[in-house]
């Protein structure tokens, strides 16, 4: 029998609760200062001034904890796309409203591209890793592909497939994002997302 009081187990639960975003958190943002490799679990600890064993009592390891941050990406950009199933759209507008989204700046700039360099790197080495990015990449192809054969099913659109549609518009998302990176800057920005959606449509109608 537990010799923890009711109470007590209550407070550990929610104060888990609390920090276990924090130290997330806390790992993204030392991620985009010393990179994957050098963001270890004493210099989370000290972004936020908690005891390095906290972390290692919330998630046991630094593999862990990096699972637990592509689960935070994962909720992020889940939110994001949340957006457009609110309000009755009509098909069409809710189309629209999707290529608005993923072309819109808020997208690109709700995970830092160095910390999406940094979990790619490491997944090549770490199986864990690499399945739990896959999974994202999955979830991403699974909701594309929904929303554009509800399109499709509307009238709004004529894709033949809507799978294939799906892949085309997620490698046009994450090439323009690399590329945009190194090659578009200040007032470009704007003109290129126009670009992208006009392009994205324009894939839509023929496949």
């Amino acid at each position: 029998m537990s010799s923890k009081h009711p109470d007590t187990t209550g407070r550990q639960r929610q104060n888990a609760e609390i920090r276990k975003p924090e130290i997330v958190k806390s790992f993204y943002q030392t991620i985009l200062e010393q990179g994957l490799e050098g963001a270890s679990i004493a210099k989370v600890a000290a972004r936020i001034r908690i005891h390095p064993s906290l972390i290692l009592h919330y998630f046991g390891s630094k593999e862990n904890l990096t699972l637990a941050l592509v689960d935070y990406v994962i909720d992020e950009y889940g939110r994001l796309f949340k957006t457009i199933r609110l309000g009755g759209l009509e098909p069409a507008d809710r189309l629209e409203k999707l290529i608005e989204i993923i072309w819109s700046r808020q997208y690109y700039e709700k995970i830092h591209i160095a910390s999406s360099f940094s979990m790619l790197a490491v997944s090549f080495r770490n199986p864990r890793i690499h399945e739990k990015i896959q999974t994202l990449y999955e979830s991403f192809q699974h909701f594309l592909t929904k929303e554009i054969q509800r399109a499709c099913d509307a009238g709004a659109i004529q894709t033949q497939d809507p799978l294939r549609a799906a892949n085309r518009v997620i490698t046009l998302v994450e090439g323009a994002r690399h590329f945009r990176h190194f090659f578009v800057r200040g007032n470009m920005v704007d003109q290129y997302n126009r670009d992208m959606k006009k392009a994205t449509k324009m894939m839509l109608e023929n496949i």
